[in-house]
């Protein structure tokens, strides 16, 4: 008898029914990170909840994380698939610069001096500033290598060395609104202040100059408010003022600094580089934003360092 072998048979495969389409929705996702140290909260503690309600208000689906350290801000960063709100001050987006976590930015001013928002055109109305976070968008924005041989930091608004340096690191308030700790600070810088000569490289040319205080700004506002240079924080390049004045006269130059005055003026200086390297010989500490560092410091522009929400350059 021959053998008979049977021969498949393809079945047919069952049609998988189709899956219903399912909608994007087109509320934004955004995570609204609080800093707890920041003035606006610590005087109304409310705000972080009313912060919220506002964003949800415009459209806005809203997470929230209170932070109250570096590496809580560093954790918030590190879990964001979505635009981080930081609800804070200046030093909320000084953080979120040296984050090893980079995400796309956005700024609810609750701060004292508020110098990046203002900078930045963003509104300091809490309501107008939430629909600028939700509807906004993005620019880039450079930031300052600072470089002492052994540590780096990326300044937001810029840098100091001279008389406002000595003040500002000898300053002991939490934030930026404890005017006690303020005056005590100016008045201990202005007791034993006097120009000094500094070594200064810009762009690689060297030189040796008398200064009070020195500038370099990546922002126009930097400090107390002070109108330093019309920097733009998108150029690529580095504003330097010099300003060459005694205990005296630098105390009289700050209602022109505050006014953006004083550029122009005798013994002020202005211009625009891309590295800069300041040595002030121990006669004042650097300061980057509101970070110290020792004497001698490397500066360098980082271009689009920071994503941030703003009004148009």
């Amino acid at each position: 008898m021959t053998a008979t072998h049977a021969l498949p048979i393809s079945l047919p495969r069952p049609v998988a029914a189709p899956r219903p389409a399912r909608l994007r929705s087109l509320s934004p996702h955004l995570l609204l990170v609080a800093n707890g140290n920041a003035s606006g909260l610590t005087r109304r503690p409310s705000l972080f909840a009313d912060s919220a309600q506002l964003l949800r208000t415009i459209g806005a689906r809203v997470e929230t994380r209170l932070t109250t350290s570096l590496e809580e801000l560093d954790d918030a960063l590190a879990t964001a698939e979505r635009r981080v709100v930081l609800l804070g001050g200046d030093g909320s987006l000084h953080a979120a610069a040296n984050s090893e976590f980079r995400a796309e930015l956005a700024l609810i001013p609750a701060g004292g001096a508020n110098n990046v928002a203002r900078s930045l055109g963003i509104p300091t109305d809490f309501a107008a500033a939430a629909r600028l976070a939700v509807e906004g968008e993005t620019r880039p924005l450079d930031a300052i290598a600072v470089s002492d041989g052994s540590s780096r930091y990326l300044a937001v608004e810029g840098v100091s060395a001279g008389f406002h340096a000595i003040a500002r690191s000898r300053y002991t308030g939490v934030n930026s609104t404890d005017t006690r700790a303020a005056l005590r600070a100016g008045l201990a810088a202005v007791a034993r202040f006097e120009p000094f000569t500094a070594a200064l490289s810009l762009d690689g040319s060297c030189r040796l100059g008398r200064i009070g205080q020195l500038f370099v700004a990546n922002m126009p506002l930097f400090g107390p408010g002070l109108r330093v240079a019309p920097a733009d924080p998108g150029d690529g390049l580095l504003d330097v003022v010099t300003i060459d004045a005694g205990r005296g006269a630098l105390l009289s130059m700050i209602p022109r600094l505050r006014r953006g005055t004083h550029l122009g003026r005798p013994g002020v200086t202005h211009t625009r580089v891309r590295t800069v390297r300041i040595a002030t010989r121990g006669r004042s500490p650097i300061i980057a934003d509101t970070t110290t560092f020792g004497d001698t410091v490397e500066l360098t522009v980082v271009p689009h360092a920071l994503d941030v929400v703003g009004a148009a350059a």
